[in-house]
């Protein structure tokens, strides 16, 4: 009998020697990983002084120490026993709080669950709503985790909630509402509807008015709602984050993932959290004693005291919020100021490199497909694709930036920059790279070029001092 086999085990000639799970082909990953691998290794060959990194979705600064300080407290008190599976009750009441005040919404502690990480929530969903007559919508682009677990679990049930180029600006994208009341009106099986803001990986935030009309048609079609926002404190301008949970009767249709990975710098500590209804909760917390048991005692106990007092075992941990908030919008602000950056030096660009605004998250996502329509880039380079623009960029020119086609298929032709990195050794540097990069290829495809380099270098060095005046 032939063993079926998976793309990923042919690529790198591996051959199981029992039959596997067929529906591990509707299972896809997350090319940043894979990717950030190969700059790694480029950076050991030292081809170039320097890879410019804009393709990793960390964080730039690192956790702060007060909450390092608490998790070493928290080891010498010897706190390294099994935790609560759901998490320790006042732990789960300070998420709670914390979550009320922001969504303007009860929340009790029976709502919430610690979990390792934030992905783990999205498998849950999955795993307790959705059978194989079900169907998931998520955005497209979207993080393409969401369309790699729904498409496993569905057997490829997955609807893109396809992003459109805006009327206002033709080569920007933005989801309209009214093509997913398009899609729940196909009378396809809705379960499950999945959307982030801000948004990973445009930048953007879907506005207080869309996300209204979500939770009207949520109601309406009654599907769930599992709403990311975990970067809910990185939003520019003034804009005020808009939970899902705001909206009357939504507790009951949404599945609320967060964490502290990316407000607090802790991408490490794989810890987040999920809000959703008492039901839900009580069936993520068996799925969770049959995957992970709990979330280690120090995580607990650290993922309480960012929100408030936690007290275990007679030992007191004081509230770090007060200390924490000033940090965190610092480094809120150096974000707006790099994501600024970034978006006028690449408009130097225009018409053939076009960004979107920054609205939230450290991301943007620029349309390049007047890059990819260059004769240079076209019968030379003989690139075609944003990934092949993407591995040109990486091995040819040692800028690293991950393909829009990787976010799903309304990605293509576009680029995401992650304005994360460091702003004196990869952002400033990094984006005057690409410029000089596009201008070159501007000027081998005998076109005339929006500006010229010594141009280009003058206007940037205004941008930095817009922008960072330390």
């Amino acid at each position: 009998m032939s063993i079926p086999m998976l793309k990923i085990l042919q690529d790198k000639k591996l051959t199981p020697l029992v039959d596997i799970n067929p529906d591990l082909d509707n299972l896809g990953t997350e090319s940043a990983f894979s990717f950030g691998a190969e700059v790694l290794a480029l950076e050991k060959e030292k081809k170039f002084p320097q890879i410019y990194k804009f393709h990793i979705g960390d964080t730039g600064p690192t956790t702060p120490e007060p909450i390092i300080e608490t998790a070493v407290k928290a080891l010498k008190n010897k706190q390294t026993k099994y935790g609560h599976f759901l998490g320790f009750p006042q732990v789960r009441e300070n998420i709670a709080r914390h979550v009320s005040e922001l969504s303007g919404v009860e929340i009790k502690i029976e709502n919430v669950m610690l979990e390792p990480g934030g992905k783990p929530a999205i498998e849950l969903a999955l795993q307790a709503l959705v059978g194989h007559d079900d169907y998931v919508v998520g955005q497209n682009p979207g993080f393409p985790i969401y369309e790699s677990l729904a498409g496993f679990y569905t057997r490829g049930k997955y609807i893109p909630w396809l992003a459109g180029y805006s009327v206002a600006n033709k080569a920007v994208l933005e989801f309209r509402v009214e093509d997913l009341e398009e899609i729940m009106k196909s009378g396809k099986k809705v379960k499950l509807l999945i959307i982030n803001t801000p948004q990973n990986p445009t930048g953007m935030v879907l506005s207080e008015d869309k996300l209204s009309a979500i939770a009207e048609l949520a109601k309406k079609y009654k599907f769930m709602v599992l709403f990311d926002d975990i970067y809910d404190r990185i939003l520019f301008g003034g804009k005020k984050h808009v939970s899902l949970l705001s909206f009357p009767g939504m507790l009951d249709y949404t599945i609320n993932l967060s964490g502290y990975s990316k407000n607090y710098a802790m991408t490490g500590w794989r810890l987040g959290y999920v809000v959703a209804p008492a039901w839900l909760i009580e069936i993520f917390g068996r799925l969770a004693v049959n995957k992970w048991s709990c979330v280690s005692r120090v995580n607990q106990i650290v993922a309480g005291a960012i929100f408030g007092d936690v007290e275990l075992d007679g030992v007191k941990y004081e509230s770090l919020k007060e200390k924490l908030d000033p940090l965190v919008e610092k480094d809120v602000a150096e974000y707006e100021h790099k994501g600024k950056f970034l978006v006028e030096t690449l408009r130097l660009l225009e018409p053939y490199v076009v960004p979107n605004e920054v609205e939230g998250a450290f991301y943007d996502f620029p349309n390049i497909h007047a890059v990819l329509e260059l004769p240079y880039v076209k019968n030379e380079l003989k690139i075609s694709s944003d990934k092949d623009f993407s591995r040109w960029l990486l091995y040819e020119k040692g800028f690293a930036a991950l393909p829009g086609g990787d976010f799903g298929q309304a990605g293509r032709g576009h680029l995401r920059l992650s304005y994360a990195e460091d702003r004196n050794k990869h952002i400033i540097p990094g984006v005057k790279h690409f410029v000089n990069i596009v201008l070159e290829l501007i000027e081998k495809s005998g076109l005339k070029s929006p500006l010229t380099v010594i141009e280009a270098e003058k206007r940037i060095e205004e941008l930095t001092d817009k922008y960072f005046q330390d």
